[in-house]
């Protein structure tokens, strides 16, 4: 009965634990990645650390490419940035599962 009660509440938690957020802004910053990769540092309105991986289903005009440019869309996990390989330096950020840019 224990196992069936902790599944049953596994199986409700899930949907939260894999949950997609929009987000969206103006480019402040893009920063290629060793892990072709593109980091990206966005302004509000819903703005932060995001990266854009080869993986992220994208619209419109193409991956991030320069400072000024809009983003919108849906990201999820975390994810990582290798952007200096002597000495290794990483940062992280949020992977962007879905975006539209603008052009």
């Amino acid at each position: 009965m224990r196992f069936l009660v902790v599944g049953l509440l596994f199986a409700l938690a899930l949907p939260n634990i894999t949950y997609a957020f929009p987000f969206g802004g103006q480019i402040t910053m893009v920063r290629p990645c060793y892990n072709n990769a593109i980091q990206v540092y966005l302004s509000g309105p819903r703005g932060g650390s995001f990266i854009w991986t080869p993986a992220t289903r994208t619209y419109q005009f193409g991956p991030p490419r320069r400072t000024g440019q809009w983003l919108l869309g849906l990201a999820s996990a975390p994810y990582y940035c290798v952007w200096s390989l002597a000495p290794i330096q990483v940062d992280s950020g949020v992977n962007i599962d879905m975006m539209g840019s603008s052009q």
